[in-house]
């Protein structure tokens, strides 16, 4: 049940008093009543639609929900009343930073300062307090310039037992203070686990932090594939250091394919002496991706074309999907439209897909539409599809996203993964609105996080 502030409601016309009224005694089902009677005589009242809506979401009533707020958009002439909108969500995450979730309480966190809800900030910062390091850690980082015990909470995440804990105050301390955190992230680079060390390290790539090239450099022999990955990117953004090149030669020949293609990142960045010739061997390089990105970065031409046509004909479908998406960097929009016209009719259709995307982008779009159309009756790339065709403009993507985020058949967490979906594709449906009445905390939230996303936009 989701009790709403007053601050709105107090602002009401005359003819919603009564629906109010009955809504502050708890008598939700005999305010939705009066809504509805007081809305057959004035349906274009906002104040009663917005009191329809808000009783419908403390009922639990999502069908109602919806229904109520496809209405009330129809009388605004299509447009979202984005204050009503805020106001529903920030309620929805008001009760998830009291929920006993972890992950609740995190993700609303997460959502409150992604929004800036200025509203929430007082009880985020009350969970500086909670029992879960994960908790502290978040909201810690997420008050961390605007209340005088958040940095000194935050530095003490980054000793916790709880390794989330400790990325989550690493990524949030580098976000938000910079070339500050550096001593903090050179110490995170050597932590025990996995996700901090590459948190760490992608932040002392993204500062430029030239005093750590010694320590990048002992990091691209990392057990960890992504690890090494990550410093090997890290040291590119460093640019030209005294190893750059010799490190970058020795990714280049890493079993990881990330490193690998890392690695040449890396070799441009060095601008060594021999990069055309170490740019040219590679461009015949056995995994058509290192030889196309090699190709790219020496200048494209033939040889980018010729690496683009191996990737594109590859037995691995990631690998055809890759060649998709380097069409264009590699051989530009005219020779990429062709590629993707042959990439299009693929077995596979996440290869399909990614096919249709540059289709959409360099002069095909009614046959990206057509792929993205069809891809709408698969259950595994719906909301990808979704996502593509209200890029398009298309009201199939927002009207796919609207029957998913509904779907109860489809589990918690798919309905979740098409609530988040509307924030990519930069709408709300009257589902999303729905979800924050869904029987689940995680979608629940999601729909709050992706209302709030959009509405700031």
């Amino acid at each position: 049940m989701l009790l709403l502030g007053w601050a709105a409601a107090a602002a009401c016309a005359s003819r919603a008093q009564p629906v109010v009224a009955l809504y502050e005694t708890g008598d939700y089902a005999g305010a939705a009543r009066a809504a509805d009677a007081a809305l057959a005589a004035h349906p274009g009242d906002d104040a009663l639609w917005q009191m329809r809506i808000r009783v419908a979401l403390a009922q639990g009533d999502g069908p109602g929900v919806a229904k109520a707020y496809a209405d009330y958009r129809s009388e605004l002439a299509g447009d979202d009343d984005k204050p009503l909108l805020r106001e529903l969500a920030i309620a929805t995450l008001g009760q998830a930073l009291a929920s006993p979730s972890v992950k609740l309480k995190v993700s609303a966190i997460e959502a409150v300062a992604a929004a800036e809800l200025h509203e929430l900030a007082d009880r985020v910062a009350e969970r500086m307090t909670d029992d879960d390091d994960r908790v502290v850690a978040a909201a810690a980082v997420a008050v961390l310039r605007g209340y005088p015990q958040a940095p000194q909470v935050a530095g003490d995440m980054l000793r916790s037992e709880e390794p989330e804990a400790r990325r989550i105050a690493v990524d949030g301390i580098a976000q938000k203070v910079g070339a500050f955190a550096i001593a903090d992230l050179e110490k995170a680079a050597a932590d025990p686990e996995v996700k901090v060390r590459r948190t760490a390290i992608r932040w002392l790539g993204q500062l430029k932090d030239a005093g750590a090239a010694e320590l990048l450099a002992g990091a691209t022999r990392d057990p960890d594939d992504t690890v090494r990955a990550a410093a090997v990117s890290a040291l590119a953004r460093l640019g030209a250091t005294p190893r750059a090149t010799e490190l970058a030669r020795q990714a280049i020949h890493d079993r990881a394919l990330a490193v690998r293609l890392a690695g040449i990142e890396l070799l441009v960045a060095a601008r060594g002496p021999d990069l055309r010739t170490d740019l040219t061997a590679l461009a015949g390089d056995p995994d058509p991706l290192v030889a196309s990105e090699a190709a790219i970065a020496s200048g494209g031409g033939e040889p980018a074309a010729k690496a683009l046509d191996r990737a594109a004909a590859a037995v691995e479908w990631t690998t055809r999907a890759a060649a998709a998406n380097l069409a264009v960097r590699a051989v530009g929009k005219p020779a990429a439209l062709a590629v993707a016209r042959k990439l299009a009719g693929d077995p596979v259709l996440a290869v399909q897909l990614a096919a249709a995307r540059v289709l959409a982008h360099t002069g095909d779009p009614a046959a990206a539409t057509a792929i993205f159309a069809a891809a709408l009756a698969s259950p595994d790339e719906r909301v990808q599809a979704a996502i593509d065709l209200a890029s398009q403009g298309d009201p199939r993507g927002p009207a796919a996203l609207d029957a998913a985020v509904r779907d109860l058949a489809l589990g918690p967490a798919a309905r979740a993964t098409a609530a988040a979906a509307h924030r990519t594709a930069h709408r709300i449906t009257p589902g999303l609105v729905a979800a924050l009445a869904d029987e689940s905390g995680v979608v629940r939230v999601e729909a709050a996080a992706a209302i709030t996303a959009v509405v700031k936009r």
